[in-house]
């Protein structure tokens, strides 16, 4: 009997070997081969053609059509190119990877008309906001699993982990960016943080405003809710402001990265590796992604010690965890603050600026997240002094480097010191400026600095006996306290469990490490202590939902869950009030 199941064994591992792996690498020669995309791309087209273009449709609609035409178009001239005129293997690279991207945006073109029947059918905009990131990361999961993605095939659940950790912008990895997936793979993953760090319905948004002739209400209302618009007033070009801003500044971002790099040990890299890497690292950062192309992230060595970069860095992942809304009101107060001047100067005319240019909001979240850059700084120099600061022997670079982990450790997950020698103190503190987080609006995680500056100052206020929050002549209202105090009580209930879920399915790994894990996925800020590849499957499945939950929102997903849609009948009456004893 047992050498009947061992010849079962053998047989089948011979039908894999003979029939099974040849075929799969046959598949992945065609898939990879561009004649292979010249011809798929060729029929998509002749099917877009074919069903998409009607001569009854708006002109708008027709303008997205030959848009979408023109996207797919673009790839096949460099095929043309290539063959024909300038045979090299370098370019033939480049041409597959347009393919893939032509595909990608003509994807993106399409899903934004789609977009437009699903938000008729649909009467709860959290619920898209939720299945926008779901869906995201199960594609990129496809994607990822894909033979010209990676070096080597690898699993559905680090192809899921990978994917959620890129869509949320978290950096949390289970693999080796640089040895694990191909240049393709990587387009994708850089593609992915884009779409998870500005959001699904921020894009569709901005190319519907090109596209479509105007939108509903109920539309506007849905992409207000996504981008935390205080009205419905301007929605759809506030999105468009908001994709054309975060281009502008990584394409700035990425110049910059190109040139600091140049005198390196990157020097000796090709023209179109060192723009890659710009690029890559431009998005990661201002996304809050923390992914790298690099072995050891950007604690290796050739860029350790380019502090140049790292400001430049920290600049970015700065600018991406503000929110957007603070980021044009600032804007917007110093354009009219250099055009009064400009008149008083040049034109000897006196302009008064509009009362009330910075927002309370804005001074809140400006404030704290400049005290917590601030004492984040000065807390890691006098920490890791004599610790992993040491292999920096001067003081801007232990300045730089001090300030670099204050800013990264909130949002980003990018690290430039050696977390293996953090001590236990310094450990500590990380967790809680992960717990914190970016700003609301932003693309990072964590409570947001706003919820902890409130709840702070409410506590402050409650102890001299006072039930009311005033702030520069403003009056905060009560239901924002309580929302600052839920999302801190569903915050610290969810890690918890998760700590205990992981500790029950991982018993033998660090207490502290495991605590580490949890807030920084919770938070998506992507720093690890190194336990994360080595955790079963069941705490990696614990660490994805943690990202999700931790990008979409704790509070949204409980409004989704709970809210009752019918009506709130209990607004038009009162009961008589209960003193707890607390």
């Amino acid at each position: 009997m047992e050498d009947f199941k061992l010849n079962n064994v053998i047989n089948i591992k011979n039908f894999f070997d003979t029939f099974m792996i040849p075929t799969w690498n046959k598949i992945f020669y065609i898939i990879s081969n561009d004649f292979f995309l010249f011809f798929v791309v060729i029929f998509v087209i002749f099917l877009h053609m074919l069903f998409f273009f009607d001569k009854k449709k708006e002109k708008r609609y027709k303008s997205m059509t030959f848009f979408s035409v023109f996207i797919l178009s673009f790839p096949i001239l460099l095929f043309v190119f290539n063959h024909f005129f300038y045979k090299n293997f370098f370019v033939s690279s480049v041409v597959n990877t347009s393919f893939f991207i032509s595909f990608i945006l003509y994807g993106l073109i399409r899903l934004s008309y789609f977009m437009r029947r699903v938000y008729v059918k649909t009467h709860n905009p959290i619920i898209i906001f939720i299945t926008s990131f779901i869906f995201l990361s199960l594609l990129g999961t496809v994607l990822l699993r894909l033979p010209f993605s990676t070096v080597k095939k690898i699993s559905f659940i680090d192809a899921l982990f990978t994917s959620t950790s890129a869509v949320c912008v978290t950096g949390l990895t289970v693999l080796n960016t640089e040895k694990d997936f191909t240049y393709i793979g990587k387009v994708i993953l850089l593609i992915l943080i884009e779409l998870g760090g500005l959001g699904i319905l921020t894009i569709t948004s901005f190319l519907n405003y090109f596209f479509q002739d105007g939108f509903s209400f109920k539309e506007a209302k849905f992409i207000g809710n996504f981008l935390n618009a205080q009205t419905t007033n301007n929605v759809l070009p506030f999105a468009v402001k908001v994709v054309l801003f975060s281009l502008l500044v990584e394409i700035i971002g990425a110049i910059f990265i190109f040139f600091s790099i140049q005198n390196g040990p990157f020097q000796f890299l090709k023209f179109f590796d060192s723009l890659f890497f710009s690029v890559f690292h431009s998005v990661s950062a201002f996304c809050n992604g923390g992914f790298s192309t690099l072995n050891q992230g950007l604690y290796s060595y050739s860029v350790r010690f380019n502090y140049f970069l790292q400001i430049i860095i920290s600049i970015l992942l700065i600018l991406g965890g503000l929110g957007f809304h603070i980021l044009f009101n600032f804007s917007l107060y110093i354009w009219l603050t250099l055009k009064k001047y400009f008149y008083k100067i040049f034109k000897d005319e006196h302009i008064r600026n509009p009362v009330h240019i910075v927002t309370l909001n804005t001074k809140i979240v400006v404030f704290t997240t400049f005290l917590l850059l601030l004492f984040g700084t000065i807390f890691y120099y006098f920490s890791e002094y004599d610790t992993s600061l040491k292999e920096h022997p001067s003081l801007f670079g232990r300045i730089v480097v001090s300030f670099f982990s204050s800013a990264t450790s909130r949002t980003a997950g990018f690290h430039v010191l050696n977390t293996k020698l953090f001590t236990p103190l310094t450990i500590s503190f990380t967790i809680f400026l992960m717990w914190i987080g970016a700003s609301p609006a932003s693309t990072g995680g964590g409570i947001k600095t706003s919820t902890f500056a409130l709840s702070l100052i409410n506590v402050f206020f409650l102890s001299k006996g006072i039930n009311r929050i005033e702030i520069k002549k403003r009056e905060i209202s009560s239901e924002t306290i309580q929302l600052s105090f839920a999302i801190i009580i569903l915050s610290l209930m969810v890690i918890y469990i998760s700590i205990l879920t992981i500790i029950f399915l991982d018993p033998k790994k660090d207490f502290l490490s495991t605590i580490f894990e949890v807030c920084s996925a919770f938070s998506t800020v992507g720093l690890s202590l190194g336990i994360t590849p080595h955790l079963s499957t069941g705490s990696k499945f614990v660490l994805i939902f943690l990202m999700l939950l931790g990008r979409i929102g704790i509070f949204n997903v409980m409004i989704s869950l709970l809210k009752n849609n019918k009506g709130h009948f209990h607004h038009y009456y009162k009961f008589p009030k209960a003193n707890i004893i607390i």
